[in-house]
């Protein structure tokens, strides 16, 4: 691709990241308002088959066990010399890694009580409440989602990176934000503000180290045998 041209994708890019930002603040308002409502529903329409089935989802799809997965398809990407999917199967790590980071560090500090939490006497309590740290309790760490975020900037990274295939990419991770909703793990909002947080990771990830990583891999010896 000629210069003139890639720099147009980069502005289209960037103008793509403000239009997702924007929406996704203004829906973030919304989120908070339906937060107790959705809470309530959720809580009075349980089927049991379903809370298993999010129960799953929760267990298998945090963070580690997606970097678990994507390490494996990472070392048969190098054995297999696939540059492409080397470099994608690295954004996606770096994406989740970089969600997932920077949310548990809001998430710690914002002391917001879980919606199961039945002992919290107050919704918001920051890092230090009542005489004691809250960083430490899990009950006190629900916003923002760190799974949900985890999933987005992990599957985010393959929405970006192959944009014909990005309904199937991102159906994991709605499913793993929507397990945490299920099980009274995360308000609505958390899950939002998670998946908010993965999916502008993932972008920029894939949009600006995507192509320095591309530019490091191009000059090992490793992948210049096989094209692609």
């Amino acid at each position: 691709m000629n210069e003139p041209g890639r720099s147009q994708k980069r502005q289209e890019a960037d103008w793509f990241l403000l239009g997702l930002l924007g929406i996704g603040i203004v829906m973030a308002v919304f989120t908070f308002w339906l937060d107790q409502p959705s809470y309530w529903w959720i809580s009075t329409h349980e089927a049991k088959p379903l809370k298993n089935v999010a129960g799953l989802l929760s267990k298998y799809g945090d963070t580690p066990e997606l970097m678990l997965i994507a390490f494996v398809a990472l070392t048969a990407c190098w054995w297999a010399r696939w540059k492409k999917a080397f470099m994608i199967v690295l954004c996606v790590l770096l994406g989740a890694t970089i969600a997932g980071g920077a949310v548990n560090a809001i998430r710690l500090t914002s002391g917001r009580a879980r919606p199961n939490n039945k002992e919290a006497i107050q919704e918001w309590n920051g890092p230090w409440h009542d005489g004691e740290w809250t960083i430490p309790k899990n009950k006190y760490n629900s916003f923002p989602s760190g799974h949900t975020a985890g999933a987005f900037g992990f599957f985010g990274v393959l929405v970006f990176a192959r944009l014909s295939y990005a309904a199937l990419a991102v159906i994991p991770a709605v499913a793993i934000g929507w397990s945490r909703f299920y099980l009274g793990a995360h308000h609505l909002s958390d899950v939002w503000i998670g998946m908010l947080a993965g999916l502008v990771t993932a972008f920029l990830v894939w949009h600006k180290a995507g192509p320095w990583i591309e530019k490091k891999l191009n000059d090992l010896a490793h992948f210049r045998t096989v094209r692609g």
